[in-house]
């Protein structure tokens, strides 16, 4: 795999990085602005966060992984 492919791949995961988060702080909030105060909702705005976030690490991880045994067959 070429370095501007793998740069690609990191790129997009981590814009996919960036809206979970952006979508959390929205979430957070309510729609006047108001931070969410009740832990019930703060719990609900998180959900899936965490699961999202490392579907993302893990694909950073294994395409470097990917990239490195490719390199690896190269010499």
């Amino acid at each position: 795999m070429e370095k501007s492919k793998l740069s690609w791949y990191y790129f997009h995961a981590c814009e996919r990085i960036h809206e979970i988060v952006d979508d959390l702080y929205e979430a957070l909030h309510e729609e006047t602005g108001i931070p969410k105060e009740r832990i019930g909702l703060v719990e609900e705005a998180m959900e899936g966060v965490k699961s999202a976030m490392y579907e993302e690490l893990d694909l950073i991880k294994s395409i470097a992984n990917e990239h490195e045994s490719e390199r690896e067959d190269e010499v």
